[in-house]
């Protein structure tokens, strides 16, 4: 069994709470309490130049790291696997998404269509976009390990990511164009052993430089006017954070810090990513409904609620068996198969 890599986790954990600290921002701009330029207005356009592309970063690494299919059919085993195991929460939330905001209108940070449209052609307006995304990924993009195939499919997606305007008439074309490279990058930092990277003065040097460059030059770019997404600007700037964050995150894992907050953030990571807008959406409607105007209260409360619901509402159907097979259907089933063995 492969070892676990912490560095992932804590890339996990804070990819995790910006977006759920960017989904509470924008929930308030939509409701009018909180106004739509300022100090917030920069935070989400900062945020958004690396904080999903992590997700991506890790998803590409985990992917890469595991062995290579052999065969046409060990491949299509493979594709099948992950189309359960991200189909299910994703068909499965965005079903509630969908019907919630159909019940209750004001619940939920997005505004439904038809159903089928919902799920297949705009699945944009939930969160849940990445995990069809994700699935589109595998499938196009196998697991090569092979990097004088990898590089020029990076730089590939690199020119996509620039003219992904222009594949708006595809979702699945769309998304992949904007998120692909980050993708090919982690599975290039796995074959280039980034998991094995030793503390040294140079790994930390090297990630604060890039991280004081990407802050700097994105507070320079954005007091200058340049609100601008999806440039050549935008991707440099998302691979410096990215890359630097990487780094920090690999070096203070080198020097032997293990934090138990952050591992257990980072098991319920899926289930805060999958279910934070229910709560923090709910506890915000609430709030309206009493009078409360106070950003920060509803900050602090949607935060509360959004992590803390969905870790015990995990936890919950993690003890119940059966209900956790909307999380993690392939876990279900396979100690469903070990109890009837066991039989």
């Amino acid at each position: 069994m492969d070892k676990r890599e912490n560095w992932i986790d804590s890339i996990k954990v804070l990819a995790c709470t910006l977006i759920l600290v960017g989904h509470l921002v924008q929930g308030l701009q939509r409701t009018g309490i909180l106004v739509r330029n300022g100090k917030f207005a920069f935070f989400l356009w900062f945020i958004y130049l690396f904080h999903v592309q992590l997700f991506f970063l890790c998803s590409g690494y985990l992917h890469e790291k595991k062995d290579k299919a052999g065969s046409l059919r060990d491949w299509l085993h493979y594709i099948g696997y992950k189309f359960v195991a991200l189909g299910m929460p994703y068909f499965s939330f965005s079903l509630i998404t969908w019907l919630l905001k159909s019940r209750f209108i004001d619940l939920v940070n997005i505004r439904t269509g038809h159903l089928i449209a919902f799920l297949f052609t705009s699945p944009a307006l939930a969160q849940y976009w990445y995990l069809y995304t994700l699935f589109f990924l595998f499938l196009f993009i196998p697991n090569i390990k092979n990097n004088k195939i990898l590089i020029p499919l990076a730089v590939g997606f690199f020119g996509l990511y620039l003219i992904s305007g222009r594949l708006v008439f595809s979702f699945a074309l769309y998304s992949m164009a904007q998120y692909g490279f980050w993708f090919v990058l982690g599975m290039l930092m796995c074959n280039l052993g980034f998991g094995d990277l030793k503390k040294s003065a140079s790994l930390i040097f090297a990630s604060l430089v890039l991280i004081i460059i990407f802050t700097g030059t994105s507070c320079a770019l954005y007091s200058y006017g340049y609100r601008a997404t999806f440039t050549i600007f935008t991707i440099i700037l998302g691979t410096l954070a990215c890359l630097g964050l990487s780094m920090l995150f690999r070096y203070i894992e080198a020097c032997g810090f293990y934090s138990r907050f952050v591992t257990l953030i980072a098991k319920y990571s899926f289930p805060i990513y999958l279910l934070h807008t229910i709560y923090a959406a709910s506890v915000r409607t609430l709030l309206i409904f009493t009078g409360v105007k106070s950003v920060w209260i509803h900050l602090l409360l949607g935060f509360t609620a959004g992590t803390a619901g969905s870790i015990l509402t995990a936890f919950i159907f993690e003890k119940m068996v059966y209900p956790e097979f909307i999380f993690y259907p392939w876990k279900v089933i396979k100690r469903v198969i070990k109890n009837s063995r066991n039989n």
